[in-house]
């Protein structure tokens, strides 16, 4: 065969690969489509928010009307936008029966009045969210919560970490299994769970703090502690560590099963007398609160920032 045919035939094979590998990508783009609707919504509504798969970001802004732009996958039937009275509806349909194979993503952005309240329910989708200030009620299986949140908050996430700034917001109960919790600026009532994950918190002014971790550390800095606050913090497996920035006017009691207690301000802690462990009371202050940490494996660190 001549130089000039192996060139063609080579050409060709080149040629041939090329269409072959644009016919195997091209069904997975074409089968995306664009989704956009617009619903009218009370402007301090509530709005709920459903989805398998993919990703949802929620923003405020200054309009009284609900908007959704994105992406959805060929297995996705429909995405059902409807309002009523003060409720709008987002949500994410799958056919009945649907065995998760193709595309079953939705990737949508949606606007919502700056004041709404939000119930959102994702499995496999992470959500961010900013500019929304109403009550916020956030649950995830497997996927990440990040962004901006304000308003009263509850947070539930299952393999997937949290991650918020929060303002205005004096109700937070924020729950995660498998999950890391970062979360800075709440202030009042103050719940945080986590089972295998560590949690990271920078707060205001606690009036009322419940901190519990199984297999993982708590780490709480709070601006202070509200005249009266009570604040527990109890740890299965991982440290713990308190810190304050201004003084609390408290009565403290530290105990740890199988750790060491570290603290920089008030006496030293002491050897339990009988087993093991070690103890701390004292008063800080003139009192007037209580703060209760224990932990059964591992350490505490109570402290005075400044």
């Amino acid at each position: 065969m001549s130089p000039t045919k192996h060139l063609s035939l080579a050409r060709a094979s080149s040629l041939a690969a090329m269409v072959l590998l644009a016919g195997m990508t091209l069904p997975s783009w074409a089968a995306s489509r664009a989704f956009s609707a617009q619903k009218p919504a009370d402007p301090a509504g509530t709005v709920e928010v459903v989805n398998v798969e993919g990703s949802i970001e929620i923003s405020g802004w200054d309009q009284p009307t609900v908007d959704v732009s994105g992406r959805v996958g060929e297995k996705v039937e429909r995405v059902d936008v409807t309002s009523s009275a003060n409720r709008t509806s987002i949500r994410v349909v799958l056919p009945t029966g649907n065995q998760w194979g193709g595309d079953s993503e939705a990737h949508l952005k949606i606007r919502v009045p700056q004041k709404s309240a939000l119930e959102v329910s994702l499995v496999s989708s992470d959500l961010r969210i900013a500019g929304v200030t109403g009550t916020q009620h956030l649950q995830t299986v497997s996927g990440d919560i990040a962004g901006e949140a304000s308003g009263d908050l509850q947070v539930n996430s299952v393999s997937g970490d949290v991650r918020l700034s929060t303002r205005n917001s004096h109700n937070a109960q924020i729950k995660t299994v498998s999950g890391e919790i970062n979360v800075a600026g709440a202030d009042g009532a103050i719940q945080v769970s986590t089972v295998s994950g560590d949690a990271t918190l920078t707060l205001g002014t606690v009036s009322r703090g419940h901190f519990e971790s199984v297999s993982g550390s708590v780490s709480v800095t709070a601006a202070a502690l509200a005249a009266s606050g009570q604040l527990e913090a109890t740890s299965i497996s991982g440290d713990l560590g308190i810190r304050f920035t201004t003084l609390p006017d408290a009565d403290i009691e530290v105990q740890t099963f199988s750790g060491e207690i570290s603290n920089c301000f008030g006496p030293k802690p002491v050897e339990q007398q009988y087993g093991p462990g070690n103890r701390l009371n004292f008063r800080s202050g003139k009192g007037g609160g209580h703060v209760h940490i224990d932990t059964k494996s591992g350490d505490v660190a109570l402290c005075n920032t400044k």
